[in-house]
Order: C-alpha cells, then sequence, then structure tokens
C-alpha cells in the first residue's frame, strides 16, 4: 500500500513591525489548519559563539539548513514577511524556527 503524500504545512513568519499584516493573516486564515501565523521575535543574530567555532574548525549544527533560513531571514528583513513550507522540515527545525 502506498503512503499518503505530506500535508502542506505553511508557517508564515511576520515581522514585529508589520503587527497590521498579522492581524490580517489571523483574521483570514483563522480557519486554515495548514497554514500557523507566528511573529518573528528576534532582536538580533544568535549562536556568535557558534560561528566562531566553526571558524576555528568546529561543527556547525544548522549546516542542513543555514541557507533556507538566511532567505526567509532576509525576506522578513526586507519585505516584512515571509511564507516557509515546512510540509518536509523535520519537526525540530520547525519548533526552533517558531521560538526564534
Amino acid at each position: 500500500m502506498a503512503a499518503s503524500p505530506a500535508r502542506r504545512r505553511l508557517l508564515f513568519i511576520v515581522s514585529r513591525e508589520r503587527m497590521d499584516l498579522y492581524e490580517a493573516l489571523r483574521g483570514a486564515l483563522w480557519n486554515e489548519l495548514d497554514c500557523e501565523i507566528i511573529l518573528d521575535r528576534r532582536e538580533r543574530e544568535r549562536r556568535q559563539g557558534e560561528r566562531r567555532a566553526v571558524a576555528r574548525g568546529g561543527h556547525d549544527r544548522r549546516r542542513a539548513q543555514r541557507r533556507e533560513r538566511m532567505l526567509v531571514d532576509r525576506e522578513v528583513r526586507e519585505c516584512g514577511w515571509a511564507v516557509v513550507d515546512i510540509t518536509t522540515w523535520p519537526e525540530e527545525s520547525v519548533d526552533s524556527m517558531r521560538r526564534s
């Protein structure tokens, strides 16, 4: 028996400066089970110590999705929001984005 395809899951990340958009998305998508809207709670770059360790030859634990997250970070900074299809992302990566 073939496995059913993964259900699409979208994560909307909205800048704190765009509360109007955050509220509009929450109002428009409140009944969509496959959509989650969160505020970007970051204030500055984290894990600077870890980045220094990488420069000295250490191991970067975020390597697998770093490029994707950098694109999302840039989109939130430039546009005020980003949407990410998290259907295929490992759950721990999604949880870390929610906490960021």
